[in-house]
This record gives structure tokens, C-alpha cells and sequence, in this order.
């Protein structure tokens, strides 16, 4: 048995990148030709925008607003979270100014009204609601990551039809859908979007797909009669490009931190292997979990903690528990906001989770993140089968540095809290 997290030595190693960039020259390009084709001028254009940490999404969000204006349209920002940001309508706007989208800036209004309207039942009895914001525009035009979502699998998860129906559904239209359980998604979702598209022009959506690296792959825009098709064929090319640990069994995952520009989830299950709800297929199943800070443009919102065995003092201190349970409730996952074992610091939150293993304990990985997963830490054992899959070693082995109050400052050249002392 491993006797405590300072006796732990790493292994640091990354999966290079492949070096280019996604130019978006051609979307803006793109995007002006749909804005002139299927907008008319002076036409009041909803640009729906949620709550995750997409990669480069300022700059993808000001490539839509200017090629809208440019022709001819007035584009207005219009939240597309759910309950998020509280579940109130300065949350919301607080939640796109963590995320770098600033209207002000951009020189477009915003509309965060939390207020929806009823526009269609499913055959299951939920009532599918849309945001009243949405529906005073003439016409709306979503940004959504592809992604396979973190709870379910369908032929859609997380994408354009999502955003559709849960996001502009706001928090009233999200527990709606909810509550008909992640099991039906696979026809909740379809049928949800029928009734919105019965009720809102969507004239064309932008789909995203990242790569492993959390960098823009694709950037598409998607005809409004082809939302649910194209919706279909991007997630199969998300899973394509999806990162996950190079690891069957982990006795132990260490992250640096959770948040909602993370994941919708707090910590992406695909990674951890740890579902709030049924056993998913996942690649990497994980014995342990000890998770050390909550990020702060997560808005305090700590949904998906309850994943978690073991985090420490900082991470409690930063959960705003009113905006996590509004999350809970609306997405019905009250096991993902329960507080696990709480630690006083770094070194003992890892020490906890090393003692608890069952067996040598000796397979330990540590990542900044879920979304962060081409640069890692591991320890002996894991380092063979990280290489096999493509990653190099950095540095080490050697031992992690902290502080003399137990606070992880960095594992090699991955970076964790505090300063090293002199």
C-alpha cells in the first residue's frame, strides 16, 4: 500500500497535438451566404448561446453576430442553459460573461427572460416549453457543441437538438423534459424538437465538434431542414475525436478540478466512468476519485461533486449550493450534488483516496480536468500503456511538489495550486 500522496511518484507525459488551427475564414464566409439566403433584413435574430467552455467560443460567437449583421439582420443574444446560472436571468448573463461572451462588446442586446411558453405535450405527457425570448425573434440560430452527453446514449445526446428543446427550454422546460428520464431520450428529443420547430424559424444552426485536444475540429453550418439528420451524423464523428484516458482500470484518478465549462456533469462520466445513473460503456473505469478544486467561472454551480469519493476544504468552500441543487432538480440528478468525503488539503484528499483502495493500489493517474486529457501524470504501472497509446514522456519519474500545508503545487510540469516554497 501506497503510504500517503507525497510518497507517490509520477511519471509526466503528453499526447502530442497535431499542429493546425481551425480557420474560420471559410464559416464566416459560410454564414453570411445562409444570412443573406434565409434572413430578411431588418429581421429581430435570436443567437442561442449556452453554458459550456467551447473552445474559442468568443470568437465564434462574434463570427455569427457579424456576418448576421453584415447581412442585414439584428442579432440578439438569447441564453440557451436550461437552469444554469442559477436558474435566474443575471446568472445566465453572469454565466456567458465567464465564458468570455460580452454583448457590450459585442454591440448586441441580450435577453436572459426566464419566462416560457407552453408550445407542444409529448406523447409520454411532458410539456415542452421554449423561452419567450426565442419566440419574440423572428427567427433563432443556435451555436451547439456535438458531443456524446454524459448520461445517456442516443441517437442524438448532446448537440443542436438538445439546445433546442432543454436549453431555450429554460429552467421550466429542462425539468419538463427531464423528468420523462434519461432512458427516453432517445424519443423525447426528436419529439421535442417537432413542437419547437413548430413554433420557432430555425433557418440554420452552427454546429461544433472539438478534438481530443479541446480544440475546434469542425465548424458547420447545418440547414434547418436537415437539424436533426446532420445532428445524428456530427455525434458519430464527435465520438471519432472524443479524448479519453488511455486506461482499461485506474485505482485512482486525481483532477485538479471540476466545473460546468468542464461538462454539463461537472466531470465528463465518458472519462471517469462514473455515471449518476445506469452502468454506461465507458473506456476507463475508476476505483477512486479524489477531485481538488471547483472552477470559478462555474458560477459556484458544483453539479456532478457527488462523483466524486473524496475532494478537499477549497473545493466545499466555493460551491454555491443554491445554484447546484437548481441544476439537480431540473436535470432530476440529486446524486450529483451530494458532498463526499471532504479533506483539509491536497496531500490529504489523495493520501484518503490511496488508502481506501482495495489492493496495491498502485495504478494513479492525475489530469487537470476531463476535458484535459492528452496531458496526464501517472504513476509506474500506467506509463507502458500510455505510450502504446500515443503519449510521451515529459519528465520524471519523481515526486509531486506541495506545500508545506498540503497544497498541490505541480506534478512534473502540470500545474496545480499555490507557489513552491523557497
Amino acid at each position: 500500500m501506497i503510504a500517503g500522496a507525497v510518497d507517490v511518484e509520477w511519471t509526466e507525459l503528453r499526447r502530442p497535438a497535431p499542429p493546425w488551427q481551425l480557420d474560420l475564414a471559410p464559416l464566416r464566409e459560410e454564414l453570411a451566404h445562409f444570412s443573406r439566403e434565409k434572413l430578411p433584413k431588418g429581421a429581430r435574430v435570436g443567437v442561442a448561446v449556452g453554458s459550456r467552455g467551447i473552445s474559442r467560443l468568443p470568437e465564434v460567437v462574434e463570427t455569427v453576430v457579424r456576418a448576421l449583421s453584415a447581412g442585414g439582420a439584428n442579432p440578439v443574444l438569447v441564453p440557451a442553459m436550461g437552469s444554469h446560472g442559477g436558474a435566474t436571468a443575471p446568472g445566465q448573463v453572469e454565466v456567458l460573461r465567464e465564458l468570455g461572451v460580452h454583448p457590450s462588446d459585442l454591440g448586441v442586446p441580450v435577453d436572459p427572460s426566464m419566462e416560457v411558453t407552453e408550445v407542444g405535450r409529448l406523447s409520454s405527457g411532458q410539456t415542452v416549453y421554449l423561452a419567450k425570448a426565442a419566440l419574440a425573434c423572428d427567427a433563432v440560430v443556435p451555436i451547439s457543441r456535438v458531443k456524446p452527453h454524459t448520461d445517456f446514449r442516443a441517437p442524438v445526446e448532446s448537440g443542436i437538438t438538445k439546445m433546442l428543446t432543454i436549453g431555450l427550454g429554460k429552467e421550466l422546460g429542462a425539468s419538463s423534459l427531464h423528468s420523462a428520464g434519461f432512458g427516453a431520450f432517445a424519443s423525447v428529443l426528436p419529439e421535442a424538437l417537432r413542437s419547437v420547430l413548430g413554433a420557432l424559424r430555425v433557418p440554420f444552426a452552427l454546429a461544433l465538434v472539438e478534438d481530443s485536444w479541446h480544440r475546434l475540429a469542425l465548424a458547420e453550418v447545418v440547414p434547418g431542414e436537415r437539424l436533426l439528420e446532420r445532428d445524428e451524423e456530427l455525434l458519430k464523428k464527435a465520438w471519432e475525436r472524443f479524448g479519453s484516458l488511455p486506461f482499461a482500470e485506474l485505482d485512482v484518478l486525481v483532477l485538479r478540478e471540476l466545473g460546468k465549462t468542464v461538462s454539463g456533469a461537472g466531470m465528463d462520466p465518458n472519462v471517469t466512468g462514473r455515471f449518476p445513473y445506469e452502468d454506461l460503456p465507458a473506456p476507463t473505469r475508476t476505483g477512486r476519485l479524489a477531485v481538488l478544486d471547483l472552477r470559478d467561472d462555474s458560477g459556484g454551480n458544483a453539479i456532478g461533486v457527488g462523483a466524486a469519493d473524496i475532494v478537499t476544504e477549497r473545493l466545499r468552500g466555493k460551491i454555491d449550493w443554491g445554484a447546484t441543487y437548481a441544476n439537480a432538480m431540473a436535470s432530476k440528478s440529486l446524486s450529483a450534488a451530494r458532498l463526499p468525503i471532504v479533506a483539509k488539503s491536497d496531500a490529504e484528499a489523495i493520501s484518503l483516496a490511496l488508502a481506501s483502495v482495495v489492493g496495491n493500489g498502485t495504478r494513479i493517474a492525475a489530469a487537470a480536468n476531463t476535458l484535459e486529457v492528452t496531458h496526464l501524470a501517472v504513476t509506474a504501472p500506467l506509463v507502458e500503456t500510455a505510450k502504446a497509446a500515443g503519449y510521451e514522456v515529459v519528465s520524471g519519474p519523481a515526486r509531486a511538489v506541495f506545500t508545506k500545508g498540503g497544497e498541490l503545487v505541480r506534478i512534473g510540469g502540470l500545474p496545480f495550486f499555490g507557489q513552491e516554497a523557497n
